[in-house]
């Protein structure tokens, strides 16, 4: 029987999907459920994290009613470790769809240094208000409660004490809905098992794209960290053609920072103005940042179905759609891991295209 994991973004479909891909299950990443696929673990983006919350309910509560019918052995409802988008409207949906009498909501990433202490959520010892997530530009988190920023509802508790990969549950009665972040689905999903998937196949990559839609990355320094690792960095408005790549088989192509158009826009803006870029895909690598550019950017591919690859680093889906190429996917509010340095480079293993489908 499939676990489902139900995100309101496609990076944390992703997250969870390499997650369980590098602990040796089959696992994909959907843009529309199909229980059809034959993987173990399918996270499904139900796209509802810039939507209303009436608009969340609804196609959470849609998309939940087809995972239900398929039978699936446990549910995780993924949310943002942030505590941005609808959470409590969409957990709510969830267990009123699948009739689950409660929910354990566990955002923390300890492996992250994303902590509860006393009920208070702690980004690398700051408070969640006193991060720049308190001036996110759709959700801006004015309190460090766990529980204020749910709206205190009945049926969803949170521990008040997450420190540590140990504080987590591994277990949970067949009534209660898990929903929260990564760590805590790790801690469900268990230990390692061994798996076909795992085993190496090299492939080159010769070139790197980095697409950078998230205006949180860019603010936390992202473009200094990339040069740092040989990127050329370009932004909306400069030129990008496929003789950039002369410079440099790394390429960053950002939004950047601007007060005077909306987010949406210029990652709409920015997926249009890469795609001339993708003429060579087997030899190119795709590095998104950002779940709003990552479903963008899949969209125009007309993409529905991505494998996810057992060689993810942590905090990053590594996925294969039909024809390539391979694509990183990342949350906006994580720097890159180091392993990422190792995919933009010539010499890194991944499982072959023609093993992937």
């Amino acid at each position: 029987m499939v676990i489902v994991v139900l995100a309101d973004d496609i990076s944390g479909a992703a997250e969870l999907a390499g997650l369980a891909a590098a602990r040796g299950w089959s696992a994909e990443v959907q843009t529309r459920f199909d229980a059809s696929s034959g993987a173990e673990v399918i996270a499904v983006d139900a796209d509802t994290r810039q939507k209303s919350e009436v608009e969340a309910v609804r196609l959470t509560h849609e998309v939940t009613r087809q995972v239900i019918a398929a039978k699936p052995a446990w549910i995780f409802k993924k949310t943002d470790s942030a505590l941005r988008g609808h959470i409590r409207a969409e957990i709510e949906a969830v267990m009123n769809t699948a009739t689950y009498s409660e929910s354990v909501f566990i955002p923390a990433n300890p492996s992250k240094d994303r902590v509860i202490l006393g009920g208070r959520y702690f980004v690398n010892g700051v408070p969640l208000d006193e991060t720049p997530f308190a001036c996110d530009p759709d959700f801006p988190r004015r309190s460090a409660s766990v529980l204020e920023s749910l709206g205190k509802p009945t049926r969803i508790s949170t521990p008040s004490f997450v420190a540590s990969q140990e504080d987590l549950p591994s277990s949970l009665p067949k009534s209660t809905l898990a929903s929260g972040a990564a760590d805590f689905f790790a801690s469900l999903l268990g230990p390692t098992r061994h798996s076909a998937n795992q085993q190496p196949f090299p492939i080159k990559c010769e070139r790197t794209l980095l697409l950078c839609g998230s205006l949180a990355g860019w603010k936390a320094g992202r473009a200094d960290e990339m040069r740092n690792q040989k990127f050329v960095v370009k932004t909306l408005g400069e030129p990008v053609t496929d003789a950039t790549w002369r410079e440099s088989s790394r390429l960053m192509f950002a939004i950047g920072h601007s007060v005077e158009r909306g987010e949406r826009d210029l990652i709409a803006e920015l997926v249009a103005a890469a795609q001339p870029l993708l003429a060579d895909r087997q030899s190119l690598c795709i590095a998104i940042e950002g779940g709003a550019t990552a479903r963008a950017f899949i969209d125009l591919c007309g993409w529905t179905r991505l494998k996810a690859m057992a060689q993810s680093p942590p905090g990053v889906g590594v996925l294969l759609p039909p024809g390539g190429p391979f694509i990183l996917i990342k949350p906006g509010s994580y720097p890159w891991p180091d392993q990422f340095a190792e995919f933009a480079s010539f010499q890194k293993f991944l499982p072959s295209p023609s093993r992937a489908y």
